[in-house]
């Protein structure tokens, strides 16, 4: 099975996005795709990422602050590679040509500082219209204002240029926006857009995922695209396209 012949199993088409959302994901460089998840959806995968999170000492103050590459420890984030949606926004932004990093979680606690704008690329700034990396966040709680809500600079993809020509990548900017939205909405994002975290005021861990694609001919990029033996006999031969890494993903 060919890498399109897989897109198209797992039901990207043309007409999966609009023409008015593919139009703003190409200017403003992100796209909200409200309830994708159920309220369900969105209470297993919580209860199964709070499990994978305990299990690695995520968030904790001797533990890592992410845990990755989740797809490979339970089938709870397995929608988070092929919801069709996500999935044609995604390969709306690579062109169709994409390899999947895996489906990553931070609990983002109370008191966690804001980031410093940042790109999720290690190559030079993106020519405009050639894009090398898209992300997806996958709320798995409320967006707000006081919890830690992810902020970006719509329109940044487009500059040809990183955070860091800013004078304090960690300042609020005068055009940044925050995406706010309810649990089981996700915002697949150009990843040459400036987006990062915001401080988390809030009394409550403020747990989100990401599911993050890269072009599949990229030599800047050199995470994982493998996925487990588990998961390989579990996910469909089209799901399975989506990695690159022939050899097992091991922890």
């Amino acid at each position: 099975m060919t890498l399109q012949e897989a897109l198209y199993a797992l039901g990207v088409r043309d007409d999966t996005l609009t023409a008015q959302e593919k139009n703003g994901l190409d200017r403003d460089g992100y796209l909200p795709l409200p309830g994708l998840l159920s309220a369900a959806q969105v209470t297993s995968m919580r209860s199964a990422a709070d499990q994978l999170y305990t299990r690695a000492r995520t968030g904790t103050k001797d533990g890592p602050a992410e845990c990755s590459y989740m797809q490979n420890l339970s089938l709870a984030f397995d929608i988070c590679l092929t919801h069709p949606r996500g999935l044609a926004a995604i390969s709306h932004v690579l062109d169709g040509h994409l390899k999947s990093f895996g489906v990553h979680g931070r609990p983002h606690p109370p008191g966690a500082e804001q980031q410093k704008f940042h790109v999720d690329y290690n190559g030079p700034p993106a020519t405009p219209g050639k894009y090398h990396v898209c992300n997806s966040i996958w709320l798995l709680s409320d967006f707000t204002a006081e919890n830690g809500a992810t902020r970006v600079v719509p329109g940044t993809h487009r500059g040809g240029q990183t955070p860091d020509v800013l004078d304090d990548p960690a300042a609020t900017h005068p055009d940044e926006i925050l995406l706010l939205g309810k649990a089981g909405t996700v915002v697949v994002f150009n990843s040459h857009m400036w987006h990062g975290t915001t401080h988390n005021g809030s009394g409550d861990h403020r747990p989100s995922l990401t599911s993050f694609f890269c072009r599949r001919d990229d030599p800047h990029m050199v995470f994982s695209s493998a996925i487990s033996i588990a998961a390989k006999a579990r996910l469909s031969e089209a799901a399975r396209c989506l990695f690159a890494d022939p050899e097992p993903w091991t922890a």
